[in-house]
């Protein structure tokens, strides 16, 4: 096939799968999605279930509600025949994937699953099929047809799941008020936990014979010396009280060199920026980041500041550096 067919066959499969979940979101009955909710918030354990391609999409919901603090496992239908189906408690909530309706594998055990757990809710592609309808909950995941050409290979069915799944994990986050601590202490060992749970104070430079501290009426000359004897690319200007008054960065210094001709009556007051943009020290690394990073002109020092506003550290874009990304 030419690029350009290639190109127009894409384009219709991405348009196809974006319509059908446009169909979905007018169809499925969205009190469904909060019944499921308070079942999976009020279960012991969520167990999900599936077969073949059904089956990713329950580890993958099990693994998210895992990350969010739910105590979840998957289960495969045939491993619960043979022993397995014993982790299933009575107040538990049971999740079942099948794009059919009528897995036989789910619906020979469905009587013991309907026996053993609290409730069942199902994410399913048939809605007046044998597990739909002895389910407690069911979330209509239907499609017209597959953007597979041949309507046979699970795509357009994966997406729907896929956005099924993360509606109840948002709607399940808002029910039981998950927050950054929450996720972060679910992934101590991960970049997103580090993010969350490292803080600034973690990584600034403290303690007053480190700091580059001056006064509003220190000489320009004062200034370079300071910031040479300390090397952090900055100046930190206080008032008598050490409260932060204003900020000079080495970018404020070379500006400074490089417009005004006459620098023998320059002082700190003149090139600082007063009201810096400041940071506390239990913050976390990610604030920190995005504070620096997440604007026009992006800032490489930050003074670290505590409750009355007097500066205790600095923190650095290159300190953050080996610790975030």
């Amino acid at each position: 096939m030419k690029n350009q067919l290639l190109e127009t066959v894409a384009q219709d499969s991405f348009l196809h799968e974006i319509q059908e979940l446009t169909s979905a979101s007018q169809r499925i009955q969205w009190s469904s999605i909060i019944d499921a909710g308070r079942l999976m918030m009020d279960a012991d354990h969520v167990i999900t279930i599936g077969v073949g391609k059904s089956a990713i999409m329950a580890k993958r919901m099990s693994a998210s509600l895992t990350s969010i603090g739910v105590k979840s496992v998957f289960l495969h239908p045939i491993d619960a025949m043979h022993g397995d189906i014993g982790i299933i408690g009575k107040n538990d909530t049971i999740i079942i994937f099948s794009n059919s309706g009528n897995t036989q594998e789910i619906v020979s055990i469905l009587p013991f699953l309907k026996m053993r757990s609290k409730a069942i809710i199902a994410i399913i592609g048939n809605i007046v099929s044998i597990i739909a309808k002895q389910s407690d909950v069911c979330i209509d995941a239907s499609i017209t047809r597959e953007s597979c050409p041949l309507n046979i290979v699970p795509t357009t069915s994966l997406l729907m799941a896929t956005a099924i799944s993360n509606t109840l994990i948002v709607t399940l986050m808002n029910l039981i008020q998950v927050t950054k601590d929450d996720f972060a202490h679910s992934h101590p060992a991960g970049q997103l936990g580090r993010n969350l749970l490292l803080t600034v104070e973690t990584v600034m430079i403290k303690g007053d014979s480190s700091l580059p501290f001056g006064n509003p009426q220190d000489s320009l000359k004062d200034l370079i010396i300071i910031m040479s004897e300390r090397r952090l690319g900055c100046a930190i200007i206080t008032d008598d009280n050490k409260k932060l008054i204003g900020f000079i960065t080495d970018g404020d210094v070379r500006r400074c060199l490089s417009t005004i001709e006459n620098l023998i009556d320059i002082q700190a007051k003149d090139i600082m920026t007063s009201n810096p943009i400041t940071i506390k020290a239990e913050s976390s690394l990610g604030e920190a980041l995005s504070l620096m990073e997440d604007r026009e002109h992006k800032i490489g020092v930050l003074p670290v500041v505590d409750f009355n506003d007097q500066c205790i550290g600095i923190i650095r874009l290159h300190d953050i550096a080996g610790h975030i990304r």
